[in-house]
């Protein structure tokens, strides 16, 4: 076995990354394996399905699910409301589909991680932990005394910290699974100088924009096939448009007649001059590849948004790249000094020192290109993890994630008999509860779903259910907006007061703010306004609604 200072020395760079990606993966694999066994004992004597979805076939068991959650309780700074425990359930769910997606992405490229794989990593950890655990001494000789002591010599200590780690195989192959994909995508990502400069390119740009709710029913709520069918007929309209541009129909009048846009069609369809980044926020995400292909003068192809199509005409475009674009980086070699800066190529000495032992490290177009590079590599992961996610099949199981789901897309009858159904589970069986199945949680949506129904007096009661199991501030300050939109101000501002009375989070205390404007209370909302402010800001403001 190497000795541990040369070990120490060959790891040295490595050591902060390393300690970064040991804690994550520590926290998530404690979590993830720790307790499934308490869960599935647990699940079995409830009317919970142990799956709670598939993903393209593939189970995303109950018990990830809940160590998630569990997860979040042990690391949260604080306690939960039901508005965050909605969120979050709503936002693990979508993480386990996501996981579960790119883990088939990865197999369909058929990539795969081998014993030897994880026994590299587990070596690596262990040395990693060994140089940590040197660091606790002074001296190596203590130390090495420590090491003696509790396990008689080094080889037995690592010897020990790989059987621990052993255990983690599962969590390991999936951590290196994940690598090994990243570094798939990274090969599919080739970053030109041409496209760097694109990136520093101004456009101007003239559009004529189709917008989906031209073709949508109006006064309705509509369904997906109507909306697929909007999007069609929005591309039709698109390419007849270019095609009388094409013809020789003026770009500019057509866009006053017939954009979307009531900003930019009164000037012709001008969008004035658009970087590369701003075009694609502005015009969708092909833009990022189209623009840069066009001439001026050129009429581009239909470019879906994620509300419509633009025709797009180039009128020109200027290049303007950073100051400090050819200029390189260099390191003074003078071990009293150290300094590394930016400067002109052929530079003699360090304009810190004055020392001529200065070495080029590196030019800043090559680090331009590096930072272009990863940022299209996260892009091409999330346009990845886009099309995996259109092309699923999602079945869910689970009760309220089906209700959230349902929700989501608008469905709120559907959500509410879903609700009802996690309801009649949660009170049904006391241990319900140790499965993060709320009955003040449920209570709690039922209300906000009622409310956006409009039926006040429904709504009311649900929270008011809700209020049985919890005393949560959040639900107090929603039956106050619910008395309050009944015309109830009275009793709307005893549960406003109750809330204030409690130490609210400042957050909190900005929504009370706002109801007290309301009820005319203003000394009541400066108040508030002013302990918000001294017990830590606006921070995670909930707007509250507004009663007209």
């Amino acid at each position: 076995m190497p000795s541990l200072r040369r070990t120490r020395k060959k790891l040295q760079k490595q050591v902060i990354r390393w300690t970064i990606w040991l804690g994550i993966l520590l926290i998530f694999v404690l979590g993830m394996f720790s307790g499934f066994s308490w869960v599935e004992r647990q699940v079995r004597g409830l009317n919970l399905p142990r799956t709670i979805a598939r993903v393209n076939g593939e189970e995303i068991p109950r018990q990830q699910y809940e160590q998630a959650l569990i997860r979040l309780t042990q690391f949260g700074s604080h306690r939960l409301s039901p508005q965050d425990w909605a969120f979050f359930k709503e936002q693990i769910f979508h993480e386990l589909v996501d996981n579960e997606l790119l883990r088939q992405e990865a197999y369909r490229r058929r990539l795969r991680v081998t014993r030897a794989d994880i026994n590299k990593r587990i070596d690596e950890l262990v040395q990693l932990q060994l140089v940590s655990a040197r660091q606790q001494y002074e001296r190596d000789k203590d130390f090495r005394d420590f090491v003696r002591r509790q396990y008689g010599s080094f080889d037995a200590l690592a010897s020990d910290l790989r059987r621990q780690l052993g255990r983690q195989r599962s969590a390991f192959e999936q951590d290196l699974l994940m690598e090994k994909l990243q570094r798939s995508i990274e090969q599919e990502v080739k970053v030109t100088e041409k496209d760097l400069l694109d990136t520093y390119t101004k456009f101007r740009l003239r559009h004529i924009f189709v917008g989906f709710d031209r073709f949508l029913p109006k006064g309705k709520q509509p369904t997906d096939q109507e909306r697929a069918e909007a999007k069609r007929k929005a591309l039709e309209r698109a390419k007849e448009l270019r095609e009388r541009i094409l013809k020789g129909e003026d770009f500019a009048k057509l866009a006053e007649n017939e954009s979307d846009d009531p900003v930019t069609k009164r000037k012709g369809g001008d969008l004035g001059e658009l970087s590369l980044d701003a075009a694609r926020w502005r015009l969708g995400e092909d833009a990022m590849s189209i623009l840069p292909k066009l001439k001026v003068g050129d009429v581009s192809e239909p470019i879906e948004s994620f509300n419509g199509y633009h025709i797009v005409k180039l009128e020109g475009k200027r290049v303007e790249p950073p100051e400090d674009y050819n200029k390189v980086r260099y390191r003074c070699e003078e071990k009293k000094c150290g300094n590394i800066w930016l400067g002109e190529k052929g530079e003699k000495k360090c304009p810190k020192c004055g020392s001529t032992k200065i070495k080029q490290i590196g030019e800043r177009k090559k680090e331009l290109l590096d930072e272009l590079k990863q940022q299209r590599v996260q892009e091409r992961r999330m346009r990845l993890l886009r099309e995996l996610r259109e092309r699923a099949r999602i079945e869910i199981y689970d009760p309220e994630l089906k209700a959230i789901a349902a929700s989501r897309e608008g469905n709120t009858e559907e959500a509410i008999r879903y609700y009802r159904e996690a309801l009649k589970i949660a009170l049904e069986n006391p241990e319900a509860r140790r499965h993060f199945l709320f009955p003040d949680l449920i209570h709690y949506q039922l209300s906000r779903l009622y409310m956006g129904q409009g039926k006040l007096k429904e709504a009311e009661r649900e929270i008011r259910k809700a209020l049985d199991y919890s005393d949560d501030n959040e639900l107090h300050i929603q039956l106050g907006s619910i008395l309050l939109l009944q015309g109830k101000k009275e009793a709307a501002l005893k549960e406003f007061m109750k809330v204030a009375e409690s130490s609210p989070t400042p957050s909190q205390r900005l929504v009370l703010a706002n109801y007290f404007e309301q009820l005319g209370r203003k000394d009541l909302a400066e108040k508030q306004r002013k302990l918000a402010e001294k017990e830590g800001g606006s921070g995670g403001l909930s707007i509250p609604l507004t009663v007209r």
